[in-house]
């Protein structure tokens, strides 16, 4: 084996171990630590009800198609292998195999323009970064999306590009039609492909075959979705763009009360500034703008003025690569300039259409494994206008850093959460009766450990109830429902159900706040109907909603 080689597979086995260092945490403290999302359980809890042959569906009632089938497909099997907790380690130790392996092609497409030293960074980068290590092992399909997209990369550009033969672009189309249905915003990089096509002027015919062997792949899913819950794309996209526009006057104070419900041009700009931001933690520049964050809180600068500081270091690090890559430009264009289009139209999906800015940072996963390739060119510019004497002592230096460095950031971001979600477990089992049923709209891990049926508000895994958030009256669906408990943050609540007020055939009444439930904002009402004749009062649209905008009753 060559020295290189075995190199990479040193650090990749590093890798693995220091993402298995989080996988062996206690369950709870996953939960309520992180790095697993709430939205995880909803993966989880759905795999398990298929593997006990009750159906697609989180809460036993209501069938959804509000997940990643690839995924979910995946996590099926572990739950008719074990129960308890086991199968959620599992799928955690895949996930961490699968973003090594991605390591591995990673290097590959370095290795296909780079020397080992900038190539070998890059791999460093992937190995240890907060942003890479985070989402790796986050109970969701990002790992395997990923992975699934690196492969069909280095397929593209090692044969099928090269070779576009009827093998070829079968294959091709094959992994292709597993990224989708990996992740199904995997549409854009197919996208990108296509224009890389055209530019290049290639045959129309192996394009042709390629995608017609995704839409076989991908058909299958499409009819079980539609026969499911009559819709082709997961409601989960729906719910998110919905709940990322009612929160948006909440959670972006700067947009004021216009901001709840409405779709404009400060939503827009917001988020794509917020993506800019987020492309600062990219593994190359992180150590950077963190550094430059630090600095600056030991200055005592104000949250403005570092918000301002780290926007002007990377316009200048977008500049400074600009001018360092000019003489590779047409070569760059040639190998990777469709991974530009590709990174441009994520960004525009998700900052102008999807939203969802709270989940930026696992959307934009496949970016910053682009941003590594980039950032490695950048590396082997510089070490081009070294003395050769100099060029190993600069990549020993720069490698060490960063291996020394990325590291201790991850593993300090890894134990930043603080969801608690477990602590509302606890209260549910201990002081609620057996047969209650809840209403919770951040109801993932809550549904999931809990005993009691916990029905999810928010409509990422339940469609009626999207649909009542769609109609503004998801006051009239909890009564409908049976619940007898909502519960979830004190402004989710007052946003859409308005517990203060007595309308609707329902009255909420207050039974216990965030110093008995544990989770800061939180809150919990029992639901009582009202008798038949206020029952019988028509409810009002919440500002926002579809319902309210249209004027209807």
């Amino acid at each position: 084996m060559h020295r290189h080689t075995l190199a990479v597979l040193i650090l990749l086995a590093a890798a693995l171990t220091f993402r298995l260092l989080f996988v062996a945490s206690n369950v709870h403290d996953l939960v309520d630590r992180g790095p697993l999302y709430d939205d995880s359980f909803y993966a989880f809890g759905v795999a398990r009800h298929i593997a006990a042959g009750q159906g697609s569906t989180f809460d036993l009632e209501h069938p959804t198609n509000g997940f990643q089938p690839l995924w979910v497909g995946t996590l099926v099997p572990l739950y008719w292998l074990a129960d308890g907790d086991v199968p959620i380690r599992l799928a955690l130790v895949l996930s961490s195999l699968l973003d090594v392996a991605t390591g591995w092609l990673l290097y590959r497409l370095l290795r296909r323009r780079l020397e080992f030293a900038p190539a070998f960074l890059g791999v460093v980068l992937w190995a240890f970064a907060p942003a890479v290590v985070r989402q790796a092992v986050n109970g969701l399909e990002t790992a395997l999306a990923l992975c699934c997209l690196a492969l069909a990369l280095h397929y593209y550009l090692g044969r099928f590009r090269e070779v576009p033969g009827p093998r070829q672009a079968a294959t091709l189309g094959g992994l292709l039609g597993f990224a989708v249905l990996a992740r199904v915003d995997a549409v854009v990089f197919v996208v990108a492909l296509a224009v890389d096509g055209w530019r290049r002027r290639a045959p129309w015919r192996p394009w042709a075959r390629a995608l017609g062997v995704l839409v076989l792949v991908v058909l299958p899913w499409c009819l079980v979705s539609l026969a499911v819950v009559g819709r082709l794309t997961p409601e989960s996209g729906e719910a998110t763009r919905f709940l990322s526009i009612a929160y948006a006057a909440h959670d972006i104070p700067a947009l004021g009360p216009a901001g709840a419900g409405a779709v404009h041009a400060p939503l827009w700009a917001h988020n794509l500034g917020r993506s800019f931001l987020l492309l600062g933690t990219s593994p190359g520049l992180h150590v950077f703008t963190r550094s430059l964050e630090r600095l600056l809180d030991l200055w005592g600068a104000s949250e403005g003025l570092k918000l301002a500081a780290v926007v002007a270091f990377l316009a200048a690090a977008a500049v400074g690569t600009v001018l360092l890559l000019r003489p590779r430009g047409r070569s760059l264009r040639r190998d990777y300039g469709f991974l530009g289009v590709y990174g441009v139209l994520l960004v525009l999906a998700y900052s102008c259409v999807v939203f969802g800015h709270i989940f930026f940072s696992r959307y934009y996963y496949p970016i910053f494994f682009v941003s590594i390739l980039l950032t490695c060119e950048v590396v082997d510019v510089l070490l081009q206008h070294l003395p050769p004497r100099c060029r190993r002592a600069a990549a020993v230096a720069v490698t060490a850093t960063y291996l020394l460095l990325l590291p201790v950031m991850t593993w300090n971001r890894m134990r930043m959460g603080d969801y608690r979600f477990v602590n509302v477990v606890r209260w549910i089992e201990n002081e609620t009766p057996p047969a209650a049923r809840f209403g919770i709209f951040n109801s993932g891990a809550i549904g999931y450990f809990s005993s009691r049926r916990v029905l999810n508000l928010d409509g990422k895994v339940n469609p009626e109830a999207l649909a009542a958030l769609h109609r503004g009256d998801l006051r009239t669906y909890v009564l409908a429902e049976h619940i007898d408990y909502v519960v979830d943050h004190g402004w989710i609540l007052d946003r859409f159900l308005r517990p203060g007020e007595a309308r609707g055939g329902v009255h909420f009444t207050r039974v216990a706040d965030e110093s008995v439930l544990g989770v800061p904002g939180w809150r919990a009402y029992r639901v009582t109907p009202l008798p038949a004749t206020a029952a019988a009062q028509r409810v009002t649209p919440l500002p926002g909603t579809a319902a309210g905008q249209r004027g209807l009753p």
